[in-house]
């Protein structure tokens, strides 16, 4: 669905992706780098989903432009439909290490603490990031709502980190 949704904003070019997905942040919410945009790419385009045409380049040799077609735009379309009636629940590999951190005996705390300052930074990073998007309301609205789980997160790390300060002074 990303890459569909990339060709389906604009993006032509493989280089033009990367460089979006750079400049948004995305890989902070969608698990996407270089070559995955590249081999769904040649994917899609195997399965009709995107047409590659030759296009001249300034510099160095003709590069692929990618666009969608109409079958393209039925997929996109229904994995947008998907995604957004999902009854899934966020999930982040943090929640699964949170459930099991307190089996990591004394680094625990460290350990939590460390994440928390990560999550901290990252946040610092989206409210920066969404105020250079003035008036973007879909960054807004993305970029705000990876801000609340953040802070989601950070009051979970410390509920837990506190219950095993507790635990391991009483015991």
């Amino acid at each position: 669905m990303v890459v569909l949704g990339l060709v389906g904003i604009g993006l032509r070019y493989g280089f033009e992706m990367e460089e979006f997905v750079a400049r948004t942040n995305m890989r902070l919410w969608a698990k996407i780098g270089m070559s995955t945009i590249y081999k769904t790419l040649k994917e899609l385009e195997r399965e009709g989903a995107v047409a590659g045409k030759r296009t001249a380049s300034e510099k160095g040799p003709p590069r692929l432009a990618y666009s969608l077609t109409a079958e393209g735009r039925r997929r996109m379309v229904g994995l947008i439909e998907d995604a957004m009636s999902s009854r899934e629940p966020v999930y982040s590999d943090r929640i699964a290490g949170l459930v099991f951190a307190p089996l990591m005996g004394a680094d625990a705390v460290e350990t939590l603490e460390r994440t928390a300052e990560g999550l901290q930074r990252s946040d610092s990073d989206l409210r920066r990031e969404l105020e250079s998007r003035d008036g973007d309301v879909i960054a807004e609205a993305v970029i705000g709502y990876y801000r609340e789980v953040y802070a989601a997160e950070r009051r979970a790390l410390k509920k837990v980190s506190a219950m095993l300060v507790r635990t391991s002074t009483s015991g």
